[in-house]
């Protein structure tokens, strides 16, 4: 393990034109070859701890917990790499409880093979899971999101901390989880959402949501039928998590969204229906970016980060 002198920060970097994980001096960076289109190129994952690197990940320590960043490369089935990656993401995480993990997957849609690339990171993934935690793998799972990027590196983010999150489902959703076979051989590895108190604040982490009930995706291709039934779930999420009127404003919430877009060209009307929901400070506080979605029929996936002093 080595220490990264001066650095003081991990962070995630969007619209670069290529994946990587680089120091500079204000610390280390995940950068994104993923397009941005509004909203702040940067999104901090742990600030004021110190930087070290271990394997292939850049790891940040601090009071408040761990946080890591990796990639990657793919030149195949994304199993392995999938597998790779998240062994030994799990081996950082150690006793702590994981909170929230971000994954960008290349060409999320495309295949190798009969393969579908987000079933076979789905299967590299659980994998992972089950060699360190066995069957009760999914204890272990967190809140997380998968969307696409067009570039040749599987990339991931986490923050995990030691006080214990509480996960939540949504109750109109099959747990991720538990997707039956149509889906793929092996369930995405993830919860709804987690909350609790770590670092003096309360927190709650939504996972990226889409336009799915049960598990089947709601409004084939229809940008307004699937943005109202995104927020339905974000608010049963949310309500479960105990900041029901954050998604609104109201209340004492902090809030931060990202919004993934399919199609660039929605930008406008996606902004201005999101708008209608969280207002100009919300609009303020969310990031749009260009992906893929982890299925072919879905526009649009959101997620955010809440809190309270």
């Amino acid at each position: 393990m080595q220490v990264l002198s001066g650095t003081q920060s991990l962070r995630v970097d969007f619209g670069g034109e290529f994946s990587e994980c680089r120091a500079d001096s204000e610390g280390a960076a995940l950068q994104i070859k993923i397009p941005l289109l509004a909203g702040a190129a940067s999104s901090p994952l742990l600030e004021g701890g110190t930087v070290t690197t271990a394997g292939i990940f850049h790891i940040a320590d601090s009071p408040s917990g761990r946080a890591g960043i990796a990639t990657i490369g793919v030149s195949g089935s994304l199993e392995d790499p999938a597998f790779r990656l998240y062994r030994e993401l799990l081996e950082h995480v150690g006793d702590r409880q994981i909170y929230r993990v971000w994954n960008y997957v290349p060409r999320i849609n495309s295949k190798h093979g009969a393969l579908e690339n987000y079933r076979a990171f789905n299967i590299g993934r659980h994998r992972a899971f089950e060699e360190r935690f066995g069957d009760r793998c999914s204890d272990h799972m967190a809140p997380a999101s998968a969307v696409g990027i067009d570039d040749g590196r599987l990339a991931v983010a986490f923050i995990a901390g030691e006080p214990a999150l509480e996960n939540v489902e949504n109750p109109e959703q099959t747990p991720a989880y538990r997707y039956p076979l149509e889906h793929g051989p092996k369930s995405p590895s993830f919860t709804r959402g987690a909350y609790g108190t770590a670092g003096g604040r309360t927190l709650a982490y939504l996972s990226g949501t889409s336009s799915i009930k049960e598990h089947r995706s709601i409004g084939e291709r229809q940008l307004g039928a699937q943005f109202g039934t995104t927020i339905d779930n974000i608010r049963i999420v949310l309500g479960r998590m105990g900041f029901g009127d954050a998604l609104d404003g109201g209340g004492d919430a902090g809030r931060e969204f990202t919004f993934y877009l399919r199609r660039p060209d929605d930008l406008g009307a996606a902004r201005e229906l999101f708008r209608s929901i969280v207002g100009a400070d919300g609009i303020a506080a969310t990031r749009f970016l260009h992906a893929e979605i982890c299925r072919e029929e879905l526009l649009l996936e959101i997620e955010g980060i809440f809190w309270r002093r």
